[in-house]
């Protein structure tokens, strides 16, 4: 006597706060992970080559865990895909991952987190140069009032009133376009690879060039690897905001759509000033209050004008 196997039972439906409460977490750990990745560097203020290296292994091993768990793209590959990938990690995790230390470890929390805001602006130009994406008139003064404010933050000299901070600063806008390049790069690869299957891939293209320029540091750096001050950011940094964070956004984007996602993003900012105050003691300026309001008005008009 044959008997029909029960149908398979469905999974319950996913409850909508989740995605909501996965963007809310990554808008929490990207603003925290500046103040904090500032305060290894302090600690470390000689190695901050080596910092970076064991930094972005850390989340090397993290970003493969992860995409070994993530399903294949099924469309065949074109020929030069492996062009573009590397590419793509020459630009996001060799250019940008560099700049981005030298800007960290010279400029104010806040300045950075602000600067790095404009990502979408940047990213908008970057489309229509390269994409041929149109710009609307709402779109384009968008980005005149977000790059308003950015000049606004870049070009002053910050709390302490060095040169240094300016270099940072720079240093921080060259991260935020070398990132928005990479955003528009990817997107000749993401048709066929996974977004964190190119993170992975693109992580460990570039961990040789991270250790090229610290590993020779790291022995020297190893008995600060004892203080909290120090492997606590490294863990933070590594594991969790350039690692499980990414993760988290994929999720929240996948299940509520980018321009969902960017409502959230926008908080990043506000969180790093936030948590720059609390953690480092870093009073909010009126150049930030200013340069800030303009970058966030900027970018939500920008993002409404390429949305119509």
């Amino acid at each position: 006597m044959s008997t029909t196997p029960a149908p398979p039972t469905p999974s319950p439906p996913l409850s909508p706060l989740w995605p909501d409460l996965s963007l809310l977490g990554v808008a929490l750990i990207w603003g925290i992970n500046v103040p904090l990745m500032k305060v290894g560097l302090d600690r470390v203020q000689a190695f901050p080559f080596a910092f970076n290296a064991l930094r972005l292994a850390l989340s090397a091993i993290v970003l493969v865990s992860l995409a070994l768990r993530e399903k294949p793209s099924t469309v065949p590959s074109p020929p030069g895909l492996w062009k573009s990938t590397l590419l793509y990690a020459v630009i996001a995790s060799g250019i940008y991952q560099w700049t981005f230390l030298l800007g960290v470890s010279r400029t104010a929390s806040g300045n950075g987190a602000l600067i790095m805001a404009t990502v979408p602006a940047w990213t908008a130009v970057l489309a229509r140069v390269f994409l041929k994406e149109k710009l609307t008139r709402l779109a384009l003064t968008g980005l005149i009032v977000a790059w308003t404010g950015t000049l606004i933050v870049a070009l002053q000299k910050g709390i302490s009133g060095d040169i240094q901070t300016l270099w940072g600063n720079l240093a921080m806008l060259i991260a935020a376009l070398s990132w928005a390049g990479g955003t528009v790069q990817s997107r000749q690869v993401l048709p066929y690879v996974p977004p964190l299957r190119l993170s992975a891939i693109s992580s460990l293209l570039m961990l040789p060039l991270h250790f090229f320029l610290g590993g020779a540091s790291i022995a020297a750096m190893a008995p600060f690897l004892q203080e909290s001050q120090v492997w606590w950011p490294l863990l933070y940094a590594g594991g969790l905001s350039t690692g499980i964070a990414l993760a988290m956004w994929n999720f929240g984007v996948r299940h509520t759509g980018a321009a969902h996602a960017a409502v959230f993003q926008n908080l990043v900012p506000v969180v790093a000033l936030v948590s720059a105050w609390l953690i480092r003691g870093e009073a909010v300026t009126l150049h930030q209050v200013i340069g800030g309001a303009l970058i966030i008005s900027g970018v939500i008009l920008m993002r409404r004008g390429r949305r119509h």
